[in-house]
């Protein structure tokens, strides 16, 4: 599902990625331990490319998407999602509008269709009653559950968390 060969990361002043080599195959969980800032985040932004590799090769589902274009990047994209450390939940929406937004804008879902698979996820991961709250009203580990229903929302192949 994904390789990654000699994969580097150059910044000015660091280096947090040097010669990354695994392979992931669908259906296995992989965790990334260590200190704060040896690479670990850099390490999933450089898989969604949402930074760029300095070297290296990194293939999705046959994809290569160091060497891929605009379009598909976007296609590899549509099947992977990321929870971030800071969640990025939009703070003027409620919780059940931060995970109806993807499904309705980029699954064509109807606003009634996104709504009920919304509830049902919230309900999962046990949040259904935050639904009518804003992010700022839930705790931290209740905005990053929000954030794994938003990312469930979009019915991934690829999860990352950070």
């Amino acid at each position: 599902m994904i390789s990654i060969r000699h994969l580097k990361k150059e910044y000015p002043n660091a280096t947090p990625l040097r010669d990354v080599n695994a392979e992931i195959e669908k259906g296995e969980v992989i965790s990334v331990i260590g200190p704060s800032g040896t690479g670990k985040s850099t390490l999933l932004r450089c898989l969604n490319r949402i930074e760029t590799p300095t070297a290296g090769q990194i293939i999705v589902d046959g994809t290569d998407v160091t060497a891929a274009s605009a379009s598909e990047l976007a296609r590899v994209r549509r099947k992977m999602g990321m929870v971030f450390q800071s969640f990025n939940l939009f703070a003027h929406k409620l919780a059940v509008e931060n995970v109806m937004m993807a499904p309705v804008d980029l699954l064509g879902l109807s606003r009634q269709e996104a709504y009920d698979e919304a509830l049902r996820l919230l309900d999962m991961v046990g949040l259904k009653d935050k639904a009518l709250n804003y992010p700022d009203e839930l705790s931290g580990g209740q905005r990053q559950r929000v954030a794994i229903a938003r990312a469930l929302a979009m019915r991934l192949e690829i999860m990352l968390f950070d």
